[in-house]
């Protein structure tokens, strides 16, 4: 039986700054719509912070985007020790 690994996903800063930019919405209103700070936005937006699972799902729907627009996959670590 082949294992599959368990998967996390990680923000793509980068994509989220410009599908934001690409909408015409300013990262203090997008922050705002989801319920976060802008300091808290743009640490995401830089890739310094990695935003709750439930935190990557507004933004991706604040934006009109399916999750794996804004973020990928990344195996858990005990899967990478393996």
């Amino acid at each position: 039986m082949t294992r599959v690994p368990c998967m996390n996903r990680k923000a793509n800063g980068a994509a989220i700054v410009a599908l934001r930019k690409a909408i015409g919405i300013q990262q203090v209103s997008l922050a705002g719509r989801i319920g976060i700070t802008k300091p808290y936005m743009s640490q995401i937006e830089h890739g310094l912070r990695q935003p709750a699972p439930d935190v990557l799902r507004r933004i991706a729907d604040e934006l009109g985007v399916k999750l794996e627009a804004i973020s990928y996959p990344v195996p858990e670590p005990e899967e990478v020790a393996s």
